[in-house]
């Protein structure tokens, strides 16, 4: 039997898998122009770490992030990595970035979410944001989940040009310790993370303070923290009145003084 040359192209091309360009993450720059995380030490983020945050200064008020973690075992619909910016190295009243994705069940396919979340002791509050402030504080989002591992890359601002939420999001140009985690999330929240100080999936901190503004080799003017629009207020309505007559003490004085003269003369006078 004659095999059609087109043909067995055709199906070797069928058998062939085909490879999707993956999201690279560049370590080049890391501890000069770039701080990055990764666990466990000396892994290839594009490999085999478990957790891995690298962030840098990209242009003026942008901050570019780029997270990635292993599936976790056994699978889960959601999972998200996130980096959160503190005072000390212990979890509560932090600022936090989230990116939450998913590569199976009812969400699969769906395009990355970021979030802001603020970590109040040891449990996670996100924060609402409408779309157009989502828009303005991130930018540039691409993502992959694809062969157990999940990457997300963004870009967010440095000085939040959005209200700050009642001081939940915080300005990124001042020195933080930075924590990263990953672990399954729900739709409107995130789960906590491992607890097992043992395991490869327990959150990373770094090992001294950082402030991401200054991750960049050339300085980038930055703007003025967002003020909230002004809200007029009406001076309060003045109501003039005339003042009320009042007789004078002295005058009451003088009116009897004269009363009694005019008595003492017809007196005299009689």
């Amino acid at each position: 039997m004659a095999w059609n040359t087109s043909s067995s192209v055709f199906l070797l091309l069928l058998l062939v898998p085909s490879t999707v360009a993956a999201i690279f993450t560049n370590k080049t720059g890391c501890g000069t122009t770039k701080a990055c995380l990764f666990k466990p030490n000396g892994c290839d983020p594009n490999l085999d770490c478990t957790t891995g945050v690298i962030f840098y200064v990209i242009g003026p008020n942008k901050l570019r992030v780029e997270m990635v973690a292993a599936a976790l075992i056994p699978s889960v619909q959601q999972q998200y990595v996130a980096m959160a910016f503190s005072h000390d190295t212990v979890m509560g009243s932090d600022a936090v970035t989230e990116c939450t994705m998913s590569d199976m069940g009812p969400l699969a396919g769906y395009e990355p979410e970021i979030f802001v979340s603020f970590n109040k002791g040891k449990s996670n509050d996100r924060i609402f944001l409408n779309k157009d402030e989502q828009n303005v504080l991130f930018s540039d989002i691409s993502s992959e989940v694809a062969d157990g591992r999940l990457v997300c890359h963004f870009t967010q601002q440095i000085i939040p040009q959005i209200d700050d939420k009642n001081g939940m999001i915080w300005p990124l140009n001042r020195d933080y310790y930075i924590m990263a985690a990953t672990g399954s999330a729900q739709p409107d929240e995130v789960n906590a993370h491992d607890m097992n100080k043992g395991s490869h999936f327990y959150p990373i901190t770094s090992s001294h303070r950082i402030n991401p503004a200054k991750l960049t080799d050339q300085e980038f003017e930055l703007p003025k923290a967002h003020e909230p629009p002004k809200t007029s207020v009406a001076p309060p309505t003045v109501t003039s009145q005339r003042p009320r007559p009042t007789t004078s003490s002295s005058g009451s004085v003088s009116l009897i003084l004269s009363i009694l003269s005019i008595s003492l003369v017809q007196i005299l006078n009689n």
